[in-house]
């Protein structure tokens, strides 16, 4: 056995060793596919939620109807009254500041076809 066989046989057992780490990250390559897929399906209905629930919390704060807001702040844990609050909020500070009133009127409208749509659906036109 000379230099060039010993040479050779490393070759081929980084090359084996290589082949053998592919095919176990092949395997685990699908599993790992659908564990992202089922967390970005989740994450999408959270958002979703958060955004149904501030608009339903903005028209209810252009409506003045402040037992609903107050009702709608208590059904939710921190993390989320916080979002949907800083969501609403951040909206109804824009619209105060920018809209004529026929846009509010407007604006009242598409809240009222989006939470009448529901979180996983566009609102309706």
């Amino acid at each position: 056995m000379n230099i060039n066989d010993i040479v050779q046989q490393q070759i081929d057992a980084a090359e084996a060793r290589r082949r053998a780490e592919r095919d176990r990250r092949a395997a685990f390559k699908k599993p790992r596919q659908a564990g992202v897929q089922a967390r970005h399906r989740g994450k999408l209905a959270r958002i979703g939620s958060t955004e149904q629930h501030g608009a339903t919390l903005a028209l209810a704060s252009l409506n003045r109807d402040h037992e609903t807001v107050a009702r709608l702040l208590d059904l939710q844990d921190t993390a989320s009254v916080r979002q949907t609050a800083a969501l609403a909020l951040g909206a109804l500070a824009e619209l105060a500041l920018n809209a004529r009133p026929t846009s509010i009127t407007r604006t009242r409208d598409a809240l009222q076809r989006m939470q009448a749509a529901g979180p996983d659906q566009p609102p309706a036109a």
